[in-house]
């Protein structure tokens, strides 16, 4: 408040000197935004989606804007000012699901309206990061940002790089207060802060959120690992798949240790080359646990406690009862988007074998969380939309380039229904990886090559084909 009055005051009573100050500030704002102009565009995508890990906490290191969102705009913004051709020889085509996708983020916009979230900070960002609009939107634009194998290239460089990160902050921050002083930012390691303390968390201050995260980059490690020629590259891939299994296991968040064991196991038992090593591979697992679990002080008693740990399943069992007594009360429209946390403890019951716990906590399972907020017909809507996006993408067959991407697309799938059905999941990255991963696996479905508007006799060959003139020579129609 105190800063609009001041811009109030200075558009109302200007003085030279704050005119002055004024004039500098645009200057370096048009300069600054004239040097980004000359960025790729697909790196600033791919930049903007790494720096998600710090989403929602970036006033911690202090940084007082959301750097991540900031880029994301600007890449969105260059690409609407560029223009598609630029950026890409492929065009979206539009699908029955990206109209599924948008009727799922109007009827929950409707809904979150309706019971006044909208309008808040957390209604407005669940609805463009859990839902998600942000999701949908690069399961949309995967095509033309991610679609080449240099633009896929840039992509797996920036998540390898992110991994490496991760995996490496997540180990020493797992290891203990002897190497806790090297994790940065510094926030990481603040007790007061996040609700998993004592658990390796990263960036995100939430374990199963940096499970998810390190599982995901390890996904995009293994792909680099399989088209990545240079010995060090391949090097890099290789550490990055180490620490970040290492990082899994210091969260000692069993939903993610199950997850990335059923993603690893489906993925490899699927592809014929891949299966002959799932033995080897298994072994080796769980040898490295092991190794870690002795090598590391402490870790195998915290892992036992974890393993041991009620509390967390009871908050599961009194959430998802309630979310189901919630959905009996009101099928149709739900309780109300985001409103869980407010109105849900009404629906909570003792039960006569465990305590009643969960008291302003989220459902502990985005399927029933999304039942009973939006109503039988709003999670029917996002489950189809999202077994149709994703799942559809895995099953349909396509480019064998993009194979390896697909068996990503898996894995990861996996472990999201694991962690989905085990825990919250309102974190912005996993979404968000999840469907830009099932946009560039259905890029071939999902685009397709762009024809030379420039050059006429192109484009009348094929309205020709079009119009089932095939006596036109083939030769004329090009191929960007």
């Amino acid at each position: 408040m105190h800063r609009l009055r001041a811009f109030e005051n200075l558009i109302n009573h200007p003085t030279a000197p704050h005119l002055l100050s004024l004039l500098g500030v645009v200057v370096i704002l048009v300069c600054a935004l004239a040097w980004v102009a000359t960025f790729d565009v697909t790196l600033l995508f791919a930049v903007g989606i790494a720096l998600e890990s710090f989403s929602g906490n970036w006033k911690f290191i202090p940084i007082p804007f959301p750097v991540d969102r900031v880029i994301l705009l600007l890449a969105a913004l260059l690409l609407l000012l560029r223009g598609t051709g630029r950026v890409s020889d492929r065009k979206i085509v539009f699908r029955p699901i990206h109209f599924l996708l948008l009727g799922v983020v109007a009827y929950v916009a409707a809904n979150a309206l309706w019971v006044g979230t909208l309008q808040h900070s957390y209604g407005f960002y669940a609805l463009l990061d859990r839902l998600g609009f942000i999701p949908f939107l690069m399961f949309t634009l995967a095509p033309i940002l991610f679609g080449t194998a240099r633009q896929r290239n840039v992509l797996l460089v920036v998540m390898v790089i992110l991994g490496l990160y991760l995996g490496v902050e997540g180990t020493l921050e797992g290891i203990g207060s002897s190497t806790a002083k090297l994790v940065f930012p510094h926030y990481i390691t603040n007790a007061s802060l996040g609700i998993t303390s004592g658990r390796t968390r990263g960036p995100f201050l939430a374990s199963d959120a940096m499970g998810l995260a390190l599982f995901d980059c390890s996904v995009f490690a293994a792909i680099a690992l399989r088209e990545w020629t240079s010995r060090r590259a391949q090097l890099v891939c290789v550490a990055v798949i180490g620490f970040s299994t290492v990082g899994i296991i210091f969260t000692l968040t069993r939903s993610v240790w199950i997850g990335s064991v059923l993603g690893l196991v489906v993925t490899m038992a699927v592809d014929g080359q891949l299966r002959r090593h799932l033995p080897k591979v298994l072994l080796g697992g769980v040898v490295g646990v092991v190794a870690v679990l002795l090598l590391v002080p402490g870790l195998r008693s915290k892992a036992g406690n974890r393993v041991s740990y009620a509390t967390s399943v009871w908050d599961r069992y009194n959430t998802n009862n309630a979310a189901l007594r919630a959905v009996e009360a009101h099928p149709i429209f739900g309780i109300g988007w985001q409103t869980f946390e407010t109105v849900g403890p009404s629906y909570l019951r003792e039960a006569g074998t465990y305590p009643l716990t969960g008291v302003g906590l989220e459902v502990h399972n985005v399927f029933l969380s999304h039942f009973a907020e939006i109503g039988v017909f709003g999670g029917l809507l996002w489950a189809l939309a999202l077994f149709s996006g994703v799942g559809g993408a895995i099953v349909r067959r396509g480019s064998s380039s993009l194979y390896p991407w697909r068996l990503g697309l898996l894995a990861m799938f996996c472990m999201f229904l694991v962690v989905a059905n085990l825990g919250p999941l309102s974190y912005p990255l996993p979404n968000l990886l999840l469907w830009l991963m099932a946009g560039i696996v259905g890029s071939d479905r999902n685009s397709t090559e762009r024809y030379p508007g420039t050059m006429l006799i192109d484009g009348v060959a094929h309205l020709a084909l079009e119009f089932g003139s095939h006596d036109s020579a083939p030769g004329l129609v090009g191929k960007t």
